[in-house]
């Protein structure tokens, strides 16, 4: 990899951001996971089992999004960074998405009349669009905010403290509204509340983020034809590529299990009922996880540490093999659920922070800031992950006959939930696990990335200072 000589000196000294800083940068991570919880979890349950949708058609629907975000995400990734090269901010995008996507989720979880699947599809892309206008500009910002190796896992860290909250936020759902609607199962009213909340939270937070947190450091205006640019960026950027790689095999297991976790703990082990519990109650070991990950990363490297996430992940995931329905599902289902939360929480610290380093990489290489691009690559990443990987499961389990309509399931339909829902997942976790520990940029290596930008950012400010000099009359 071409990431020439380090020089001799240590890299420089960065400023740590404040606390409030980080929290106001945390508290759309918050919202935005809140809105997007049905997505990843229990929309394609709730479309399946109360709408009337066959698991094909919603097989189908995520399918077609993903496709769509193949284009939709890096046009807005370079829309973003041409706004920013030229206003210096990124903060108008996360208004204008938040407001885009609390209209269309209000339609996609609160959907009137007749469902089919063109419905579904409809509103779920305009969904998909207003998400990635906000959120992609929002990941970008963060490898702005600071170029030390370090403060970049503080910073993935406060951001996946408050995706993680968010989450709690929309599984504790309905919990705290059992006492009102008489249940403790997702429910298309659970939908409806969880909309009326985000229509609130999300422009809120995206308020706060803009009026506390900076701008971060001054955009380089791109040479020559932006868009060729922002292309040649991509194509030619090795360690970009690697990393999609490995971000997309890893998260793939992660993609095929939410798709299928309702049907796993509803349609198998028949806790439905529990299943709101089930869900919020590894994430407080998540949150407790994600300091420790933090200053793991800190201390020993970004990507060791997520290889070692990964790798414990692929292992407790075979573990739902040998859960079977009866009284001790629960109990063993739980063990389950809270190691392998506090293995997963590694990524979202880990994986962004990484990606700020590529951004480096980028600069130093193509000569400007391509961050938009490349972390709309890494929000693509994961929705492809979500949806093709959602897609993905459901099509084995109801190609091997599993159907979420019938209370006993047949032998060969169980066989394709668990090599969906444990099996493949596992390989996934542990093939990415061998990538990532193998990834090239390294704590020095990143390090002199750095100065070699200032090196040439200050030699590029002397030429201009001397071409002005000597144009003077």
């Amino acid at each position: 990899m071409e990431l020439g000589t380090p020089a001799p000196n240590p890299a420089p000294a960065r400023e740590k951001l404040s606390r409030r800083v980080l929290g106001a940068y945390a508290a759309p991570a918050f919202s935005q996971s809140f809105l997007m919880g049905p997505a990843i979890s229990v929309l394609q349950g709730i479309y399946g089992k109360y709408f009337g949708l066959s698991l094909q058609e919603i097989a189908l629907v995520l399918l077609i999004a993903r496709v769509f975000n193949g284009f939709s995400d890096p046009l807005i990734g370079f829309l973003s960074d041409a706004y920013r090269a030229r206003h210096g901010s990124r903060k108008p995008w996360l208004i204008g998405g938040a407001v885009v996507a609390v209209v269309a989720c209000w339609f996609l979880y609160v959907p009137g009349g007749k469902v089919t699947m063109l419905s579904f599809l409809a509103w779920f892309l305009l969904a998909d669009v207003g998400w990635s206008m906000s959120a992609v500009p929002y990941a970008a910002w963060m490898a702005e905010l600071t170029e030390d190796y370090g403060e970049r896992s503080r910073i993935a860290s406060w951001r996946a403290l408050g995706t993680y909250l968010g989450m709690g936020a929309f599984f504790g759902m309905p919990l705290a509204l059992g006492p009102v609607l008489g249940s403790t199962e997702f429910t298309p009213v659970t939908l409806r509340f969880a909309a009326i909340f985000a229509a609130v939270a999300l422009p809120l937070t995206a308020a706060i983020a803009v009026v506390v947190v900076p701008n971060g450091a001054a955009p380089v205006r791109p040479a020559g034809n932006p868009l060729k640019g922002s292309v040649r960026a991509v194509a030619r950027n090795r360690p970009l590529l690697l990393y999609v790689a490995m971000f997309a095999i890893g998260g793939l297991g992660g993609g095929m299990g939410w798709g299928l976790v309702f049907f796993y703990i509803d349609g198998y082990l028949g806790l439905g009922p529990k299943l709101s519990a089930l869900l919020i109650i590894s994430l407080p070991v998540a949150i407790l996880a994600t300091p420790v990950w933090g200053a793991l990363c800190r201390r020993f490297g970004k990507q060791q540490m997520w290889a070692a996430g990964y790798a414990g992940a692929g292992l407790v995931a075979l573990g739902y093999l040998f859960i079977s329905p009866g009284p001790l599902a629960a109990i063993w289902l739980t063990l389950t659920l809270l190691l392998l939360n506090a293995l997963v929480v590694v990524e979202p610290i880990a994986g962004p922070a990484v990606l700020a380093d590529i951004v480096d990489y980028g600069r130093w290489r193509f000569g400007a800031d391509h961050g938009g691009m490349y972390f709309a690559l890494y929000g693509m990443i994961q929705k492809i992950n979500i949806g093709i990987g959602a897609a993905i499961g459901l099509a084995i389990a109801g190609t091997f006959g599993f159907d979420a309509t019938v209370a006993t399931q047949s032998p060969r339909g169980m066989l394709g939930l668990m090599l969906a829902f444990s099996v493949l997942p596992a390989v996934s976790y542990l093939v990415a696990a061998v990538m990532v520990w193998r990834f090239p940029i390294t704590r020095k290596r990143q390090q002199a990335i750095v100065r070699a930008i200032e090196r040439r950012e200050r030699r590029l400010q002397g030429d201009a200072v001397t071409v002005v000099t000597g144009s003077a009359p």
